[in-house]
């Protein structure tokens, strides 16, 4: 049987040449491809079990295991006719047709021209290399680039293997389906959209995209959504690819009570970077729904709903070019009808309650960093103060440069800052007077009847001051590391730093009536602050550190031991609480800033005085993948003044462990398992008593199935601040993957002080590679968030190559 084949190839490759067969012909896609190919000097080999040639007739017949090779085409029949007056090929029984583009065709029957251009099938079954599938009764291939199924089904998903005679998770049935090949469109007459295989929604026309094609003008999905104040709304967005770098969405929305909100998004890539325009508008149908934005507290009227207008508005812009390898420069601009319109009807992109305006230039060098920003912060709220009472920051600079210094030794870094702030309002908290004053008697203090807490009419906390302050920093800092014979460490540092400022910022303090019990109290202001000033101030330090590293190894663990002493000199901090504090306002002391020269945020504060730092930090490395590592220290002021025990306007330091000759102890431990779960917990204790003053505790977990987390934080009172009570919160979330597709979803975050949730969420999802599903529902407790608090259901479906898809599974929870 062997010579018969290649007796066969030899003979009908002979015939076709000498009768003009497809040899050297041109070979354009069969079906259906996305382009036409041509194919110079191609041969047709043929090779079958029995072939016959009828001279009369001009037909070649091929029957048993035929097989064609035309240049990149492969087919295999049962029995094929070639007839070379009308140039066609027809392949019967078992037919598999691969493409050149990785399509593979199964038929009953293929009936093409001899250079696979045009053709017609019966019972075909198509694979594309993107994975998706049709099938059809018949199948007729026109112009090279148009392919038409009679009674044709459309999927992207696989058939099950235990049992592929049943239907697809889901597919398209149509009368009809057109692939346009040159338009790179699929479309659908007839169209029945089938789940499991039944039956779930019918269109009379629909259009999808090319497989092969990544964008594609049509509607997209639409969405819907529910707001009290906006009703019930449905979004239809319409997406047009203007150019291969280009294109446009455009959406409306039609909102029950607010009625038609308009969107259009242009977005443009270049070679080296991309920007976006977006906009969106919208003409109030019923402005009154918004009075329930009030705010009162215990029947007063706190604050009054923003006067909106009946059109509001948006427009927004996006945009990040690389200059160079180094140097980046972009933007993220919003300006808008009022403080709370993108917020309010929930703009993509532009709707987070907190979220910054800025132009920005940045720059990364081998040993350098340069980043130069202005920026608007923007606070979408119905709270009218809030908005007024963030900073424009124009500019912000920061420069980090580390240069070797061969000569000594060891490392020069220099560090420079430049931030210049301009405020409409200023910001400030009342607070009680309990560590200020060292006051007993309650009758000494004012009450807060809004929040129970009590205050001083003296003293307030200033997150912000109204009006310009520019701050420039230099910094210039050199160490270098010894290593003694006997193991030691030393690390000595040295540093200079120098600002220029101006000021001219001010508060009138607290003008608002206050009620106690109903009753007006008072109106008068209080807490004014005037800040005029314009000047320098420096600092200067000199550091040791000292670390030894002590190693342990046994047969199964090995232990590291290193006990750290810092000692740090350096004068007085100057012109404390006379300069506004924009930048260093948090602080937390903890073993993560334990050994850091400078343990303020940011540049308005300067840590000044004599210090030590101590501690003791230990690793451990246990056989099986088990691993400890500790850390427990403390801070001493030896000399000079303590600048964490200064008040400034906004009153950093004050609470925070280090405002104490001796600071509080503070420590952490974290143990890894290889099981995939990591515990950990950090703490700070009262330097007298030991008595807790704040601690965190966290856990989590991963594995094939499960994964989890959990968080607890206890913060101690600090009437300071406004927190009269001892703070106890947890949160925790976990998923499981019940099943290879199905994953739950959990997460709750709880006041244990005052027995409320905070932030509740539950979902359930399933996906699989054309599939997915999410059902989703988020609670959140107004009482603890700046927004008026929302809950949330959401159901998302994703249908690949139809519309949005998400695999692996993520809702963000």
């Amino acid at each position: 049987m062997a010579w018969l084949r290649s007796w066969a190839i030899l003979l009908v490759g002979t015939m076709l040449c000498v009768f003009g067969g497809v040899a050297d012909g041109r070979a354009q896609p069969a079906l259906p491809t996305a382009a036409s190919l041509q194919q110079k000097d191609a041969k047709l080999f043929l090779a079958a079990d029995t072939v016959t040639y009828d001279t009369k007739g001009d037909v070649v017949t091929a029957t048993g295991g035929v097989q064609i090779d035309y240049g990149t085409y492969k087919l295999v029949a049962r029995r094929l006719i070639y007839n070379q007056k009308t140039r066609r090929l027809l392949a019967i029984g078992d037919v598999e047709l691969q493409q050149p583009d990785g399509n593979r065709i199964y038929a009953d029957q293929i009936d093409v021209t001899d250079d696979f251009r045009d053709g017609f099938v019966e019972a075909l079954r198509l694979e594309t290399p993107e994975d998706t599938r049709f099938a059809a009764a018949q199948a007729v291939r026109e112009n090279g680039d148009k392919t038409i199924f009679d009674r044709g089904v459309y999927t992207a998903c696989k058939p099950c293997r235990e049992h592929p005679e049943r239907a697809p998770l889901w597919q398209i049935k149509a009368r009809q389906i057109i692939w346009d090949e040159k338009e790179k469109v699929i479309r659908y007459y007839g169209a029945h959209f089938e789940l499991f295989g039944a039956p779930i929604a019918y269109l009379p026309y629909f259009q999808s995209p090319d497989p092969t094609v990544k964008r594609q003008s049509g509607f997209l999905a639409p969405s819907f959504k529910s707001s009290g104040d906006l009703g019930v709304g449905v979004r239809v967005p319409y997406f047009m690819v203007l150019n291969d770098s280009a294109d446009v969405t455009v959406a409306g929305t039609y909102y029950t009570k607010q009625g038609f909100l308009g969107e259009a998004e242009y977005r443009q890539a270049f070679d080296n970077g991309m920007f976006t325009l977006k906009t969106a508008g919208i003409i109030q149908q019923d402005r009154g729904e918004f009075i329930s934005d009030n705010t009162y507290r215990n029947g007063v009227l706190v604050d009054e709903s923003p006067d909106y207008s009946k059109a509001r508005g948006m427009i927004g812009s996006t945009g990040k070019f690389a200059l160079s390898d180094r140097w980046t420069f972009g933007w993220d601009i919003l300006a808008q009808s009022d403080d709370n319109f993108s917020n309010t009807y929930g703009i993509d992109g532009y709707s987070d309650s907190r979220r910054a305006s800025e132009v920005y230039l940045t720059g990364l060098g081998d040993q350098s960093f340069f980043d130069l920003r202005a920026q608007k912060f923007d606070y979408q709220t119905n709270d009218r103060d809030l908005p007024e009472q963030q900073p424009y920051v124009l500019p912000s600079f920061d420069y980090e440069r580390i240069e070797q210094t061969p000569g000594i030794g060891g490392e020069l870094k220099f560090t420079g800052n430049l931030a210049s702030i301009y405020r409409k309002d200023d910001s400030f908290t009342k607070i009680c007077n309990t560590h200020l004053s060292g006051g007993t008697d309650p009758q000494d203090d004012c009450v807060d009847p809004f929040n129970g807490n009590k205050f001083n009419p003296d003293y307030l906390r200033y997150s912000g001051l109204e009006g310009d302050y520019t701050r420039g920093t230099a910094e210039l800092e050199w160490r270098n590391s010894y290593i003694l014979p006997v193991g030691l460490v030393l690390t000595p540092i040295a540093s200079v730093r120098g600002d220029l400022y101006t000021a001219d910022m001010s508060s009138d303090g607290s003008n608002l009536p206050f009620y106690a019990a109903g009753t007006k109290i008072s109106e008068d202001p209080y807490g004014a602050v005037s800040i005029d000033d314009s000047g320098a101030r420096g600092m200067a330090t000199a550091a040791l550190e000292a670390r030894y590293p002590y190693l342990i190894e046994t047969a199964h663990s090995s232990h590291v031991i290193e006990p750290i002493a810092q000692i740090i000199a350096r004068p007085n901090e100057t012109s404390i609480g006379q300069l506004p504090n924009e930048d260093a306002q948090t602080l937390v002391f903890n073993t993560a800033n334990l050994f850091s020269l400078d343990k303020f945020s940011g540049y308005d504060r300067i840590e000044g005085g004599t210090r030590a730092n101590v501690g003791l930090k230990y690793a451990g490395n246990f056989e099986g993948g088990y691993s400890i590592d500790a850390v427990v220290g403390q801070s001493y002021q030896l000399a000079g003044v303590n600048s964490y025990a200064q008040r400034d306007l906004s009153l950093v330091g004050y609470d925070s462990g280090l405002e104490t000759t001796r600071s509080d102890y503070v420590g952490s431990v974290s143990f890894g398992m290889p099981t995939g779960v990591t515990v950990g917990t950090q703490g700070r204790f009262d330097e007298e008593d030991f008595s807790l003053r704040r601690a965190d505790l966290f856990g989590s977990y991963e594995g094939p199935v499960t994964s989890g987390f959990v968080a607890y934080s206890f913060i101690a009172a600090q009437p300071l601040y406004g927190s009269i009570e001892d703070q106890n919160q947890i949160s925790t979330g976990a998923s499981l993957k019940f099943d290879q597709n199905w994953t739950a979803y959990g997460t709750l975050a709880y006041d244990i002080k005052n027995s409320s949730v905070i932030r509740s969420g539950v979902a359930i999802g399933w996906a699989n590679d054309c599939y997915s599903m999410l059902l989703s529902y988020e609670d959140e407790n107004s009482s603890y968030s700046s927004d008026s608090g929302s809950s949330t259901v959401m159901f998302k479906v994703g249908l690949r190559t139809l519309t949005s898809y998400n695999e692996p599974f993520d809702i963000g929870l």
